[in-house]
């Protein structure tokens, strides 16, 4: 099973804070509901780019001042062979920058295309 984790936003939930918002006010302020804005703080959901322009603009800062690019992590778990029986467990965990990750979905994307032609 793989898992993505984002981290949390720290540095756009402070200067938030400090600008006197409460969550479900500055998520009114951007146009956003709260429980989406929530994922996007809490790092459950990716900031686009123009989100984070959004984001900058709604607070009065640059947005180099809130933006935190931490690569996105994927866990990889394997405890169990092809019949469901448990074997040897291992983990892996790749911490890489979000372009890796794209690269990644690219790549899988024209696998899959490759493999569904061939199947016709």
């Amino acid at each position: 099973m793989a898992k993505m984790t984002f981290i949390p936003k720290e540095r756009l939930k402070n200067v938030r804070i400090q600008r006197g918002y409460k969550q479900s006010e500055f998520a009114e302020r951007v146009a956003m509901d709260q429980s989406q804005y929530s994922r996007r703080e809490t790092g459950k959901v990716a900031i686009t780019d123009e989100e984070w322009e959004r984001f900058a603009r709604a607070l009065g800062v640059d947005k180099e001042e809130i933006v935190e690019t931490e690569p996105r992590v994927i866990n990889i778990v394997n405890n169990s062979n092809n019949k469901g029986n448990s074997i040897n467990a291992f983990e892996i965990t790749i911490k890489a920058p979000n372009h890796f990750f794209d690269d990644i979905n690219k790549k899988m994307d024209f696998i899959i295309d490759k493999f569904n032609s061939a199947q016709q």
